[in-house]
C-alpha cells in the first residue's frame, strides 16, 4: 500500500502524508530525516505490512507538501502529529524519528505522550545541553551547523541550491552521498529498492525544503523546549556504532536521560542502520 493524501490543520496548514504496509494493523507515526519527506520509509512498506503494523509517514513542515511553519518547535510538530491522529481516527499509536526525525519523536513522547504505546529515536541528534564532541562527525556536518548558527540565512541558500542542483543531476548526489559515507552506510543506500525511493526524493524537493533543513538544523542546535528526563513513557534509543553523521554518542546521552529508555547500540551500522533493523525497531514498539 502507498497512498499519499493531505489535509488541513486547525491553523490552516495543509499536513500531507503517505502510508505503507497494513491499514489494518498497529499505528505507528514515523518521521523522516532532513532533507527527506514522507516517501523516507517507503522501501520498507513490505517490513510494515509483515510486521502487521500501519506505516503512517508525515511530511514535516516545509518538505514535501507540508506547508512551512516559521513559528514551528517540537510542541507544536507534536501538537500537528495529535491532529493527524486524529483526523485518521486513531487514539494510541507508536512513533518512530530517524536522524533529524529524532528530536521530533522526542517531542511527541513530552508533549503527547499519554498518547504514544511506544517511541523510538533512531540515529536521531542529542540535545545541545549534551555537548557531544563533534570530532568524529563528518567535516561536511561540521560545517553545515557553524553557518547554521551564525548565518541561517546563507545556509538556507545553500542548502537549497544544493537541492536544486541534486534534482537537476541526482545520480551525481548519491554518487556525492556514496563517497562522503561509511562503507556500512554506503552498502544500503547502493541497494536498488534503497537507491529508487532516494532518488526519487532528491529529484522531487519541494520549493520550501531548504528552509526547513535549516530549520531543522536551528531546532537542534537551540534549546528543545523539554528536557529528556520530563519524557515518563518507555523510549527505545537506537544507534549504530560506525554513524559519521549523528555520532554514537548522541544515542548514549539520550538513552541515560530519558529516564525509561533502552539503548540498543549496534556495533557495525552507520547512519542507515533503520533499514537493516527496522522489523526489530517496530517489535521494540509494541513490547
Amino acid at each position: 500500500m502507498v497512498d499519499s493524501r493531505l489535509f488541513e490543520l486547525a491553523d490552516g496548514r495543509e499536513l500531507a502524508w503517505a502510508e505503507f504496509g497494513d491499514r489494518d494493523g498497529s499505528p505507528v507515526v514515523a518521521f523522516h530525516g532532513s532533507t527527506g519527506s514522507r516517501y523516507h520509509f517507503a522501501s520498507l512498506s513490505d517490513v510494515a505490512a509483515s510486521q502487521g503494523t500501519w506505516l503512517i509517514a508525515p511530511d514535516r513542515p516545509g518538505y514535501g507538501h507540508s506547508t512551512y511553519d516559521p513559528a514551528r518547535s517540537y510542541e507544536s510538530w507534536a501538537s500537528d502529529v495529535g491532529q493527524l491522529a486524529d483526523h485518521l481516527g486513531i487514539d494510541r499509536f507508536a512513533v518512530v524519528g530517524h536522524s533529524s526525525g529524532g528530536p521530533n519523536a522526542a517531542g511527541c513522547a513530552r508533549f503527547v505522550g499519554d498518547r504514544l504505546v511506544g517511541c523510538a529515536i533512531v540515529s536521531g541528534p542529542a540535545p545541545p545541553e549534551a555537548n557531544i564532541s563533534k570530532h568524529e562527525m563528518m567535516r561536511q556536518n561540521r560545517i553545515a551547523q557553524s553557518v547554521a548558527r551564525v548565518t541561517p540565512r546563507l545556509m538556507s541558500a545553500m542548502v537549497g541550491a544544493g537541492l536544486r542542483q541534486g534534482a537537476r543531476a541526482p545520480d551525481k548526489a548519491l554518487a556525492w552521498m556514496s563517497r562522503t559515507l561509511p562503507a556500512c552506510d554506503v552498502a544500503i543506500i547502493e541497494r536498488p529498492e534503497i537507491r529508487a525511493a532516494l532518488r526519487d526524493d532528491i529529484a522531487h524537493p519541494s520549493s520550501t525544503a531548504g528552509r526547513a533543513g535549516v530549520q531543522d538544523l536551528q531546532l537542534e542546535l537551540r534549546a528543545w523546549g523539554f528536557w529528556l528526563r520530563e519524557i515518563a513513557i518507555s523510549v527505545d534509543v537506537w544507534h549504530g556504532e560506525s554513524d559519521r553523521n549523528v555520532v554514537v554518542e548522541n544515542g548514549i546521552y539520550q538513552a541515560n536521560e530519558i529516564p525509561n529508555a533502552t539503548l540498543h547500540k549496534i556495533a557495525g551500522e552507520g547512519h542507515w542502520l533503520y533499514c537493516d533493523h527496522f522489523h526489530e525497531i517496530l517489535d521494540s514498539l509494541s513490547s
